[in-house]
């Protein structure tokens, strides 16, 4: 009958405009600059501005009617009744009691038509409660804990303020109430460091009870924390008084030493077996285990023991080489295997998609429907069409594929355990390998610091042929990992730039699919997205050992 005179795009400019909370809140304080002047008048408006604000006002509202109360009280049952009516009765009451305003609660109560046997006798009960006792009452129901607390505070009960501490874990807002109040921040950090062990905080809680000056309570938490605070560690225990014994002095550096060498933080446990432990051949050993030869060539030196440059050193250095070339030598077999089974696995998919990923479905015996549109141009632009079949591209969910099983929370996870084993075959075998050799090269990157110094040491130690062993290797693994970038990222990129246009337009209209088939579709996703590929580095062959021949 009527026709529409506003433009779409007015309609949602008006809508976003309005939508924004400081735009609402603006429109209503402006209404409610001009209804003060005329109170009575303008009551339920006033009212209503206030409740209308994003968030609702309700306190300013809940005022307004505790200040005709005082003034009018016809006009205040009024007021009352018509806030009842726009906010929920059950929250404007913990508003009205938010208020500290008991007969506002009362008036609230009353309007809202609830049974007086719920609300008197603990209204009756505040009443005749001191304000300071009523205001942490009436805060402590509603859950402000903060400041309940702050009323605790000004009752001046230290031990109910402890106990309502620890049973709300209030520790840091009652640090912060008596930072200037030394005994009373004492006896709550305490508190908070026993917290804090009890929640396996243990480095906190270490550093709690050394503020106290309880170093024994400090040392345990902090060799619980682990080997990352092994120096505050043993900085503590050497606080006590009386002083620790050597003993368990050294029982302590042997525990921390130990972690430290889990963690593979090798320094560190040297540093400990050279100033704690006295054991330097110990401590050259963790130097050497972690490609430190300049550090533990010093430290034989230091203190006078040549005897262990061959027996420690040089063996750390042998051990060092073996290891090195047995891992570059598995990345070399790796990249040989992997690599040309990803250009396997997308050419086939380039050469006959529809096999390749429905292999799985074929191979249970299911008829692959006619409808299935698949392109051939790319592997990566088959995602979209593929999954017509699930999304009912072109008709309703659930008309084609009749045999198709139902996406069902157990079938994903069945197939996201067949996407993470990648195995041999399945559609996922191609992520899995691209995955696999973008680690190889991450870790092949991380381990050129520990190589050079390997290579360093072991020509220091008069051991060229093997360090140049070693560098022709490492370059090998180099250049093949720059290949291997090059033909799965680089020359993936330009093609799957070439085939985008392509998948955007087949993948129009396709619905996101769910259960076993979701897990797919994000797999053949993850795989059209661009991806950056890893950075290889120049490895930097030292001069001294000359060109390779």
């Amino acid at each position: 009958m009527y026709r529409d005179t506003k433009s779409r795009a007015a309609t949602s400019e008006l809508e976003s405009s309005v939508s924004q909370p400081g735009k609402v809140n603006a429109v209503c304080d402006a209404v409610l600059q001009k209804l003060r002047a005329q109170k009575n008048a303008n009551l339920q408006n006033i009212i209503t501005a206030n409740v209308c604000k994003d968030p609702p006002a309700v306190d300013n509202g809940l005022l307004v009617v505790s200040e005709l109360m005082e003034e009018d009280e016809r006009l205040a049952e009024q007021a009352v009744e018509h806030i009842c009516f726009l906010v929920d009765v059950n929250k404007l009451f913990d508003h009205a009691l938010g208020l500290y305003n008991l007969d506002l609660t009362l008036l609230v109560a009353q309007q809202s038509q609830r049974d007086p046997r719920e609300y008197l006798p603990y209204i009756q009960e505040l009443h005749k409660m001191p304000p300071l006792n009523r205001q942490f009452a009436i805060d402590d129901k509603l859950e402000r804990r903060e400041k309940a607390l702050g009323y605790l505070k000004e009752l001046g009960n230290i031990e109910d303020l402890e106990k309502y501490v620890v049973k709300h874990s209030l520790y840091q807002q009652a640090l912060g109430l008596y930072r200037h109040d030394e005994q009373r921040r004492r006896s709550l950090t305490r508190l908070y460091a026993a917290y804090l062990r009890y929640t396996s905080r243990f480095r906190e809680a270490g550093l709690a009870y050394e503020s106290l000056g309880d170093f024994s309570e400090a040392v345990d938490c902090y060799v619980k924390s682990g080997a990352t605070c092994w120096r505050e560690c043993l900085y503590v225990a050497q606080q006590q008084d009386p002083p620790v014994a050597t003993e368990t002095l050294q029982e302590i550096a042997s525990t921390l030493a130990d972690a430290l060498c889990e963690a593979k933080d090798y320094a560190a446990a040297a540093t400990i077996h050279i100033d704690y432990l006295g054991a330097v051949e110990t401590a050259i050993q963790c130097y050497c285990r972690g490609y430190l030869f300049a550090d533990a060539l010093r430290l034989a030196v230091l203190h006078r023991r040549s005897d262990l440059l061959e027996s420690a050193i040089d063996a750390g250095l042998a051990d060092a080489f073996s290891n090195s070339t047995e891992f570059l030598a598995d990345c070399k077999a790796q990249l040989k295997a992997q690599v040309p089974r990803i250009a396997e696995l997308r050419k086939k998919a380039r050469e006959d998609p529809l096999a390749f990923y429905e292999g799985e479905y074929c191979r249970a015996g299911e008829d692959i429907p006619d409808d299935i549109s698949v392109a051939a141009s790319s592997g990566m632009s088959t995602s979209a069409s593929l999954f017509t079949r699930y999304t009912g591209k072109g008709g309703s969910v659930g008309t084609v594929g009749s045999n198709v099983s139902r996406a069902t929370s157990k079938n994903r996870k069945r197939e996201e355990k067949k996407r993470a084993r990648g195995r041999k075959g399945t559609v996922y075998e191609e992520e899995y390998l691209v995955n696999s050799v973008r680690r190889l090269v991450e870790r092949v990157e991380s381990i050129k610091g520990e190589v050079e110094r390997l290579v360093f040491g072991m020509t220091r130690r008069g051991m060229a042929e093997r360090a140049r062993t070693m560098e022709e290797l490492m370059c090998q693994v180099i250049e093949g990992c720059r290949l291997a970038v090059k033909e799965i990222w680089v020359e993936q990129e330009v093609d799957r730039t070439d085939n985008q246009s392509r998948a955007l337009h087949e993948g129009e209209g396709v619905c996101k699919a769910s259960g076993g088939e979701g897990v797919l579709q994000e797999s053949l996703e993850a795989m059209r997205a661009k991806q950056e590929p890893p950075v290889v580095k120049e490895f930097v062959r030292l001069e001294l050992l000359g060109e390779k021949r």
